[in-house]
């Protein structure tokens, strides 16, 4: 007997629960498999234990605002569909949204048979690409390097390093993939704009890498000039050894 195909994994957070346990029935009947979440204690709870498809969003949960949700989404997952789902109808917000990295913005009321057909189009196209599905996560450690995405701390040795924005990222998608050999054009489409990868001059990329990388080591390592954390890899790329 096969096996049955793995359901996608959708997760909606909705601080009214009757409109979330209707939305949650209507995506079960289409095929899905659902979390629900109605604030942003549990939402990153939830996003730290699953690997999902799809996230629906809801911007005001009881006072909270859900854009935080998806700032701390983006900032580890350029690609997982996020989609606000809000009584919310200026465009000033809306801009908002899609300038944190939503990927699709409903406003209610709605059709449901519209919503379904979003999140069906979202799906599909996230199965043609090479999707790594992670977990949103708050602590991130690897050897002696710990970084906290709450809180935009880096520590090595449990002591504080003061980093930059652009530092930080950097980091947390070092400390999330340790030992290997990261090239150029990955660093820059994970950590930068990976829309404007095939518009950029690849010495400029390579430039602007080396530039946050040189004033990353001055931070963390012993010895900058002879770097044991930060190894380059001559026209390739940088490993991140955390011991």
């Amino acid at each position: 007997m096969e096996d049955e195909e793995e359901k996608e994994l959708i997760l909606v957070i909705e601080d009214t629960a009757n409109f979330n346990d209707y939305i949650t029935q209507q995506l079960k009947k289409n095929g899905y498999d659902i979390v629900q979440c109605y604030g942003i204690e549990d939402a990153s709870i939830a996003l730290s234990n699953n690997y999902f498809s799809l996230v629906l969003l809801d911007l005001n949960l009881d006072g909270e605002d859900g854009m935080q949700i998806l700032k701390k989404i983006r900032l580890q997952n350029k690609v997982l569909p996020v989609m606000i789902v809000s009584s919310i109808q200026d465009e000033k917000t809306k801009v908002e949204g899609f300038a944190s990295g939503c990927d699709d913005f409903i406003t209610k009321p709605f059709y449901m048979e519209e919503l379904l057909q979003r999140i069906k189009r979202m799906i599909t196209r996230l199965s043609y690409m090479s999707y790594e599905k992670k977990a949103i996560k708050t602590i991130y450690s690897s050897g002696i390097f710990e970084i906290n995405t709450e809180s935009k701390t880096l520590t090595k040795n449990n002591i504080p390093i003061p980093v930059r924005k652009k530092q930080f990222d950097i980091m947390l998608y070092f400390i999330q993939h340790p030992n290997v050999v990261l090239s150029f054009s990955k660093l820059y489409s994970e950590i930068w704009d990976s829309n404007s990868l095939d518009n950029e001059d690849p010495i400029k990329i390579e430039s602007n890498i080396y530039v946050n990388i040189y004033s990353l080591r001055t931070l963390i390592e012993d010895d900058p000039k002879n770097p044991h954390h930060l190894v380059s890899f001559s026209r390739t790329g940088y490993m991140f050894i955390p011991n």
